[in-house]
């Protein structure tokens, strides 16, 4: 595997940039490694980013709206243990979103890398985790003989289940390419 410095190394070129210090110039680094685009019109881009950054707005405020509840369900439950897991999650889905709201035409190797990863894996085992608190919750809810009224906590978990579902599936549909560098 390589480290940071060797992929640093191999996509990046040092050269000198006039300046008006002691020495006369600067070191500068020029990106010179490949780059990734998205096979998309622009308008196309900018309604996927609209779409990526409602689904997980609309997921954390589905995910709030359970998780503050105060009944049984939110206190002795399995649905804790995986709503507390689902919010580690969450952090990953918004860095991940956040990162390509913000993302320009072409992006580099390692960004790419990281944000796909990200777009691929986390909100996809989100939508796991809030699945297993919608369903331990019914569960919970059928066992223990609550009342009718605290199935708004399992619905809230399985609408924001869904929505990180959404934008994993979006994600992957979206078509890409590697650019080599042109000069």
């Amino acid at each position: 595997m390589k480290t940071f410095r060797d992929s640093f190394e191999e996509n990046y070129v040092a050269y000198e940039e006039p300046c008006s210090n002691k020495r006369g110039f600067r070191i500068r680094y020029k990106y010179v490694g490949e780059w990734y685009a998205y096979k998309l019109e622009k308008e196309e881009k900018q309604r996927y980013k609209r779409i990526f950054g409602a689904m997980c707005l609309l997921a954390t405020v589905f995910f709030g709206l359970a998780a503050l509840q105060k009944c049984e369900l939110n206190y002795h439950s399995p649905a804790t243990l995986f709503s507390g897991f689902s919010l580690a999650l969450f952090l990953f889905e918004w860095f991940g979103v956040i990162q390509f709201i913000f993302s320009k035409d072409k992006i580099t190797a390692q960004n790419f890398d990281q944000m796909n990863m990200i777009l691929r894996l986390a909100p996809c085992a989100n939508a796991v985790l809030l699945l297993c608190a919608a369903v331990s919750c019914v569960v919970i809810i059928i066992r223990n003989g609550l009342s009718i009224g605290v199935m708004t906590v399992p619905l809230f978990y399985f609408f924001s289940g869904v929505c990180s579902f959404l934008i994993t599936f979006f994600y992957r549909a979206l078509p890409y390419e590697k650019q080599k560098f042109l000069g």
